[in-house]
């Protein structure tokens, strides 16, 4: 079904997407998945994931900064919480500990979540943080950490595409099974076989894990006991946690967010000129309006992921690629009315 060497499942979805709305797509280079040809009628098009023609290259080097896109958000009035740059443990990084209590510790130019580490409250963590980020990039941002929840803002081409709300993975008690159990039948859950292969909607549940016990213990808990049927029991803790080890849930949430919330997210693409963009949004409730006082811009992506979106872990799917390409061959989109208006 797939040209032979196409295995990442976003560029899966594309050239099954594109198929399906009568495009030719196949790899530029015989079994390299770096860039992808699609033609559809007398127009062609190259792009790498999510990247084409219509990104800037200046946009990307901007987004990729995480220093010098906080700055532009902050100048166009934008929410971002307090940050400053450093290069090692110093005076500087005790001090704006001290002022902001708790604080995230990220890499200036690491993608993803690598080296990055949330919630740290004391010097003793301050300096394992920063030394964790270090070996990733030699400037390190220290950010203000905001309560609240995760979401992840899809923005093609000046309008809400999706919005995702993220969060650490957690189990409901039935009244009957054990929190073992509840784990086990999670995690056979996680693994979704798709048109386009196996998906996987969040990584593998150590059931006995170290972190995983300590968490439970604090809720008082322990992995052989039947909580009640309807409780959450949290699986991961913040606090001082590496981000990268925090299994995570989507579920589809975009007919939730708040019109001025999407006009934002829509103005934050457009200040980094960022056509395709994730912007990473964190506050407590995406359903009220977003200020400084209850949330935050953190990040704007231009290489985001579609495909939490196509199959989230609940909610309604979004067919983001269809959006995608009619986007890049200036086709009439399918947008909903937005929830921008």
């Amino acid at each position: 079904m797939f040209p032979k060497g196409i295995h990442n499942l976003q560029n899966r979805l594309i050239i099954s997407k594109a198929r399906e709305m009568g495009m030719t797509c196949e790899p530029l280079l015989a079994e390299c998945e770096d860039f992808l040809e699609l033609s559809y009628g007398d127009k062609r098009r190259v792009i790498n994931k999510t990247r084409s023609h219509r990104l800037p290259l200046i946009a990307g080097l901007l987004a990729k900064n995480k220093q010098v896109c906080n700055m532009l958000l902050h100048k166009r009035g934008m929410p971002v919480p307090p940050f400053i740059v450093i290069e090692a443990m110093g005076d500087k990084a005790a001090q704006f500990l001290k002022l902001h209590h708790s604080i995230v510790v990220k890499p200036l130019d690491a993608s993803g979540s690598a080296g990055v580490t949330l919630d740290v409250r004391t010097n003793e963590e301050l300096e394992a943080a920063i030394a964790r980020a270090g070996t990733h990039s030699n400037s390190i941002m220290l950010q203000q950490f905001i309560t609240g929840l995760d979401y992840r803002v899809l923005i093609i081409n000046g309008e809400v595409a999706a919005v995702n709300e993220y969060r650490p993975v957690f189990v409901e008690g039935d009244g009957t099974s054990t929190i073992r159990a509840l784990i086990r039948m999670l995690n056979q859950q996680r693994i979704q076989q798709t048109s386009i292969g196996k998906f996987e909607a969040f990584p593998k549940i150590d059931e006995d894990a170290e972190p995983l016990r300590k968490v439970l213990l604090g809720q008082g808990i322990t992995l052989e006991e039947v909580p009640a049927a309807g409780r959450e029991i949290e699986l991961y803790d913040l606090r001082n946690s590496a981000a990268g080890n925090i299994s995570e849930f989507y579920v589809d949430c975009t007919e939730a967010m708040f019109p001025d919330n999407a006009q934002m997210a829509i103005k934050a693409a457009g200040a980094l000129q960022i056509d395709v963009a994730g912007i990473d949004i964190r506050c407590e409730d995406i359903r009220q309006p977003l200020t400084a006082d209850q949330g935050g811009i953190l990040e704007v992506n231009a290489l985001p992921d579609l495909t939490h979106h196509v199959f989230p872990f609940g909610g309604t799917t979004r067919d983001v690629v269809r959006l995608y390409l009619e986007y890049l061959f200036q086709m009439e989109h399918h947008f909903e009315k937005s929830i921008a208006e």
